[in-house]
């Protein structure tokens, strides 16, 4: 027996048993008819998929590696900015100790006293000048204004009450 009657028998037999699962209506038609690829598609699909898989796994790597860098990027960053904070405290505690030493080399001075202000300002005396005098030149004429009529106010009065006059006697007459 040669290699392909064992292939053909192999084939057969799948044949048959799917005719009596068909039949036994355990199987689906859908099942039954399963399109036969060949082996240059397979190897085509095969290899594009190969390629899909390799430029994705390439821009995971890209992407990773710019995470990486970026994180690395800040690290670095930090570390300068400590030891530049580091830095900046040292000097200022070497300041610090200069400043506790130069209080004993330093001399003593005095501060110059503000003046004073005065509460009274001398002010200069100045003479008046005279004001102009009128011109007498241009003589108007004079005129009396009328007097104005006087006005009589009322003066109240007191009222009083008046006493019974006497009563007048009468005289016989001639």
């Amino acid at each position: 027996m040669s290699v392909r009657s064992k292939v053909e028998e192999l084939s057969e037999y799948e044949k048959d048993y799917l005719k009596r699962l068909a039949s036994k209506e355990k199987i689906k038609s859908i099942q039954k008819e399963e399109p036969a690829i060949s082996e240059e598609e397979r190897t085509r699909k095969v290899e594009e998929a190969e390629k899909i898989q390799i430029e994705s796994a390439h821009k995971i790597q890209e992407a990773s590696a710019a995470k990486v860098q970026l994180e690395l990027d800040i690290k670095n960053k930090q570390d300068f900015l400590n030891k530049e904070v580091l830095s900046l405290i040292d000097e200022l505690k070497v300041l610090k100790a200069q400043l506790k030493k130069e209080p004993a080399n330093r001399k003593v001075t005095k501060k110059k006293a503000s003046p004073k202000r005065r509460t009274s300002v001398k002010r200069k005396v100045t003479k008046k000048k005279a004001s102009p005098k009128r011109r007498t030149s241009v003589k108007r004429k004079v005129t009396k204004k009328k007097a104005s009529p006087k006005r009589r106010t009322s003066v109240k009065r007191k009222v009083t009450k008046k006493k019974a006059s006497p009563k007048r006697r009468k005289t016989k007459r001639k």
